[in-house]
Parts: C-alpha cells; sequence; structure tokens
C-alpha cells in the first residue's frame, strides 16, 4: 500500500486540486460575465443603430413633403370624417407642436400641377398630415376633390377600405414627435407663417431591462420659402 508520502510525491493534494477547481470556476465565471455583457452591449449597440437609421429614414420622408409643401395649414382644408374631433368637427386636425398638416399642389397622373385659378397660378391642394397614435407614426392623405387628381384619401388601419387606403405606417417604436415652426428671421412662429420647419423623434425599445432610445432632427424648408 502507497503511503501519504508516496501520494504527495506522485502529484497534487487534495487540498492543492480543490484551490486548482476553485480557481478555474472563478475564472470560467469572470470570463462567462465578461463574454455576456459584451454580447449584450454589442447587442444594444446594434439595436441603437437600427433605431437611429429608422428615425433618419422616417424623418427624411416628412421632410422630403415638407420640402415639396407650398406651406403648412392651421387646420385640414378638406372634411375627414376620421378626424380627431369628427364627426362634430371634421376639419380638427390642427398644425401643432405634435401634428404636422401640410398643403401640397395637386396634380394629375401625368405629375401636371391642377389649378383652382390658372392665371393667378393658385394650384388645388391636398393635404398631408403626420401623426402620432400608439407609439406610430403614420402619414395621412386627404385629397383635393378636382377633376383628375391622382392622390388618393388615406383612413387610419381601422376604418380603411379598398376605397380609402390604410395611412402609411411612417415610423414605429416612436416616444415622442416634435414639429417647430420657423420664420425666414429664424425665429418661432406660427404654422402658417413658417419659413421651415423642425422635426424631433426619440425612438424607443424596451429590451435587457430598460429603454434603449435613439433620438434625430432634421429641418426643411417649404418649396415657397
Amino acid at each position: 500500500m502507497k503511503t501519504l508520502r508516496q501520494l504527495d510525491q506522485m502529484g497534487l493534494t487534495l487540498v492543492e486540486l480543490l484551490i486548482a477547481l476553485l480557481l478555474t470556476t472563478a475564472i470560467s465565471g469572470l470570463i462567462i460575465t465578461f463574454s455576456v455583457d459584451k454580447l449584450q452591449q454589442s447587442s444594444e449597440q446594434s439595436i441603437q443603430y437600427n433605431l437611429l437609421s429608422n428615425a433618419e429614414t422616417g424623418l427624411n420622408r416628412v421632410a422630403n413633403d415638407v420640402r415639396l409643401a407650398t406651406s403648412a395649414d392651421d387646420n385640414n382644408r378638406w372634411q375627414d370624417a376620421n378626424a380627431p374631433s369628427a364627426p362634430s368637427n371634421e376639419l380638427s386636425w390642427q398644425s401643432n407642436s405634435s401634428t404636422l398638416v401640410l398643403a401640397t399642389a395637386a396634380q394629375n397622373s401625368s405629375r401636371n400641377i391642377i389649378f383652382d385659378d390658372a392665371h393667378d397660378y393658385i394650384s388645388a391642394k391636398n393635404n398631408i398630415i403626420y401623426y402620432l397614435t400608439g407609439g406610430t407614426l403614420y402619414r395621412r392623405i386627404l385629397a383635393a376633390p378636382n377633376t383628375g387628381n391622382a392622390a388618393t384619401t388615406t383612413c387610419p388601419p381601422g376604418a380603411s377600405s379598398s376605397s380609402c387606403p390604410t395611412d402609411a405606417d411612417v415610423l414605429d417604436n416612436v416616444s415622442s414627435f416634435s414639429v417647430q415652426y420657423y420664420g425666414s428671421d429664424g425665429s418661432t412662429t406660427t404654422p402658417t407663417n413658417a419659413h421651415s420647419v423642425q422635426l424631433n423623434v426619440t425612438l424607443l425599445q424596451h429590451r435587457y431591462n430598460h429603454d434603449i432610445t435613439a433620438q434625430y432632427t432634421t429641418r426643411m424648408v417649404f418649396r415657397n420659402g
């Protein structure tokens, strides 16, 4: 039978093995924790990048409509059965700090402008309305009732039909959408007197027990500015 001295001479003692095992377990735990943290950090950065990219794409779409618009309207000029205060008030859309009502020249299928008064170059106007509801930024069209107008009035998802397509979904995961109106001198002004519009959006996703956000701001001058 081998003695303890002989076992000691052959390799590690039981105590040394236990210490080595504990050290290995501790180091492995640190490595796993570090790896998980790095993977989570990378995932969060990817989510934030996607949010920022979506915010930029969405607001650039709004800004392009601003660029092509002649102005902002205080209220929608065409009746809307799905307006905020309908049916009592179908002209209740308002350009304000969270809603944008644009006036854009109506065109026919050949992209020629339709005029209400060709002599004075007064074009018929469609309304394009950007509004936020349920964390989604929507784009609604209210088409001017002129013969040959290529635009089609749209409706909210729950009220859409073949004759009234669904409002366009511009951005999801929106926690805030704001609009500021500026005059030609750079000071804030009313929507109808605006020379340019500044748009700001914040997108948010709740992941890993906290909020991940991305914010984007852009500013665009009206065509008639």
